[in-house]
């Protein structure tokens, strides 16, 4: 009942949003027009935009060492919009990977969607795009060059997510961001496939509904930005029907801006796994408190402390904490070098560290 109660009120404020963008394109005086009149008065611009992140890595798990060519999650992406009103902009975006560390091929697919933005009523998009929990409660400590960046978050947290309807209005330094996933499987979106489905079952990548209602998972998430400082809360709720599971997240996130050299910022999150089947509850946690220091001459150094807890018997739990420092020269205001250091220390396996050396290359030009 109390789901029911939730999941409605969800729908209630997507449908609103989407009655507000109508209204909004009434209220503009906005016409239909035909294809030469939209070309000729309506403002579009298009955009290629892309980064490439190549690192070189050293690896030292429990004495045995390795080293290979890993990747940050390098991407390509195109976006467009277009000016429908004085009050109202269409956008699309559409972005994949570039998995550098295979074989140099585009790989999962981490955005794509079409979506209406109106400066009275907010956004409201369909499509493949960023989860409203993470953009509120993780968003703040996603600044690492790696991809596992937040590294606590990373285990069990959504980053993107597909087949969403999303809503989202900010007002007086307010934000309200939400979404409902319909007909897919809850996944993280960020094609990473370090755990199989039987360690992680909402990672999983299916165009196959697992829900029986149709409605995979929703979260709603408010936070507030006054001067330099910010604060979010967020409630994601995502059901797997054929592993007999439900999941309750609630994720706290805050940043704030010292001086303008020192940045800080911490996501903490409790999960609750709730089996039809005994026994497989599990109550989760993840923690991630960061920092960056600009440190003149284009240099800058990030670090972190994060701690995951999985609540697992101890014979299958990747309980531990980790350490993270990176410290990057900016070359160009395109490109970046850095190197990078990690350590994951395990409660019941060996610990792991890695050594980066790396480029991080940006471009973003319209071409329309």
């Amino acid at each position: 009942m109390i789901y029911f109660i939730r999941k409605s009120f969800l729908v209630c404020l997507l449908a609103c949003g989407v009655v507000a963008m109508l209204a909004s394109l009434s209220l503009s005086g906005a016409e239909p027009a035909n294809a030469e009149e939209i070309a000729a008065e309506k403002d579009t611009e298009v955009s290629v935009y892309g980064r490439f992140w190549p690192r070189v890595t050293y690896k030292d798990a429990g004495g045995e060492g390795s080293t290979d060519i890993t990747d940050a999650l390098s991407r390509v992406g195109i976006s467009a919009t277009t000016q429908v009103s004085e009050t109202l902009t269409a956008m699309i975006k559409g972005e994949w990977d570039v998995d550098i560390e295979a074989n140099g091929d585009f790989g999962d697919a981490r955005q794509a969607y079409v979506g209406l933005r109106s400066s009275d009523f907010g956004l409201v998009a369909i499509g493949k795009q960023w989860d409203p929990y993470y953009n509120v409660v993780a968003e703040v400590t996603d600044i690492f060059y790696h991809r596992s960046s937040p590294f606590g978050y990373d285990y069990e947290g959504p980053f993107r997510s597909n087949n969403l309807v999303r809503y989202s209005n900010s007002f007086m330094g307010l934000t309200i961001d939400s979404g409902l996933q319909v007909n897919g499987a809850p996944e993280n979106g960020a094609g990473d496939k370090k755990f199989p489905d039987d360690h992680n079952f909402f990672r999983t990548n299916s165009d196959v509904s697992s829900d029986s209602d149709n409605v995979d998972a929703a979260s709603i998430g408010v936070s507030y930005r006054m001067g330099n400082a910010y604060l979010g809360a967020s409630y994601l709720r995502q059901n797997r029907d054929d592993k007999g599971i439900k999941r309750d997240s609630f994720g706290v996130g805050g940043s704030v801006n010292l001086t303008e050299a020192l940045y800080l910022a911490a996501t903490y999150q409790y999960i609750q796994d709730n089996s039809d089947m005994a026994g497989e509850d599990r109550d989760i946690y993840t923690l991630d408190v960061v920092g960056a220091i600009s440190l003149g001459g284009g240099m800058k150094a990030l670090a972190v402390f994060f701690a995951y807890d999985d609540d697992e018997p101890n014979a299958n739990s990747d309980k531990l904490f980790g350490y993270n420092v990176t410290l990057i020269k900016e070359v160009h205001p395109s490109t970046d070098i850095f190197v990078e250091w990690l350590l994951r220390d395990y409660d019941h396996q060996d610990s792991e560290n890695t050594v980066s050396l790396g480029f991080r290359y940006d471009f973003d030009v319209q071409i329309f």
